[in-house]
């Protein structure tokens, strides 16, 4: 017997080759080619956008408001129907973030612990400027703000936004991190307007990970050794007082047998970079990045309990409930995003 919604998922290995893809698509943007031109570029004082081939003019700035609108539903669309995809594989906080943990484990690797510190924060300042400039660079010609760089030539915008982006790549991923997610990204709080019931996001099996706690090797799994799982009211009953201690009164004592496959190691807390505690419930904080899914997932192989504890789907599937694709949101930001179209491509013919 096993929960809906349960199929052992692949440890998201992918998630460091993504962030590394995206990293390298956003250095390389500004030094691509078009017809002789940089292929995006936002030439302010020329009063020129161009993108792939195509030009913009001052007067086409409501071609660039209508394809910005399309960004935005379209964002608000994949969210809706895919959960936060954005925040936790694709937002440049996110990027830089895991970009910067990267270069802090490396040091920590190959130095002494009296030279990793310096040698990080020279990392992450090099690697934020070169940032500032890339970011730059899609305003003005990469070729001559590279160039102009050794020889002091920036203007003094160029320099003031160099060393503004520079430093805000370096504060937010270096020093404010999760504050950035909680506290500055608007976004972030309209992620609730956007979600429903059939919203995928990261949930924890209660049936089976209940009631957590260390228990001697060689037990197995609650499904190998015929446990099974509890019911969802007494499962969610174990996670409400774990959650709240003082107010549900200590747990009870189990014996080992009837633990279940949760051993309380706290690896979902460490790896999330939230620092939040995915077994509590749904979080509003939660990125889904799935940093606390692939470490469970590894604390259950080496148990030899099965797959990970958490999951990635929906209230409803993890109810066992058929998921919804048509919703009332889905069909209004559809529509949105249709209309939008419509009116672009009628501007343009």
């Amino acid at each position: 017997m096993t929960t809906p919604c349960t199929t052992t998922p692949r440890p998201w290995h992918w998630r460091g080759t993504l962030n590394a893809v995206l990293l390298a698509l956003f250095y390389a943007l500004p030094w691509l080619r078009w017809d002789g031109r940089q292929a995006l570029l936002l030439d302010i004082n020329a009063r020129r956008f161009d993108l792939f081939g195509w030009t913009l003019w001052p007067s086409d700035v409501g071609v660039l408001i209508g394809l910005l609108a399309v960004l935005a539903v379209g964002l608000a669309l994949l969210t809706h129907l895919a959960g936060r995809i954005w925040c936790g594989h694709a937002c440049p906080q996110t990027l830089w973030r895991r970009a910067f943990d990267g270069i802090a484990r490396a040091a920590s690797r190959l130095l002494p612990a009296s030279a990793a510190r310096p040698a990080t924060q020279l990392a992450w300042g090099l690697l934020s400027l070169w940032t500032g400039i890339t970011f730059v660079g899609l305003f003005s010609p990469i070729a001559e703000l590279v160039t102009a760089a050794p020889h002091a030539g920036w203007s003094r915008w160029e320099t003031f936004w160099v060393l503004f982006y520079a430093a805000a790549t370096w504060g937010n991923a270096g020093f404010l991190r999760e504050q950035v997610c909680r506290s500055l990204c608007p976004f972030a709080r309209m992620q609730p307007l956007l979600t429903d019931p059939h919203t995928p996001r990261m949930l924890y099996d209660a049936r089976r990970g209940e009631p957590r706690g260390p228990r001697p090797s060689g037990l197995g799994g609650v499904l190998g050794r015929g446990r099974g799982l509890l019911d969802p009211t007494t499962a969610q009953d174990y996670v409400f007082r774990a959650a709240h201690p003082l107010l549900a009164g200590p747990m009870p004592t189990f014996n080992a047998d009837r633990l279940g496959d949760c051993t309380d190691c706290a690896a979902c807390v460490s790896a999330c970079p939230m620092q939040l505690d995915i077994r509590q419930g749904p979080q509003a904080d939660c990125l889904a990045c799935g940093a606390c899914l692939e470490a469970c997932a590894q604390q259950q192989h080496r148990a030899g309990f099965g797959p990970g504890l958490l999951r990635y789907c929906s209230p409803q599937a993890m109810a066992g409930q058929p998921r919804r694709w048509w919703r009332p949101r889905t069909l209004a930001l559809l529509s949105m995003l249709l209309a939008l179209l419509a009116c672009g491509a009628w501007r343009l013919l």
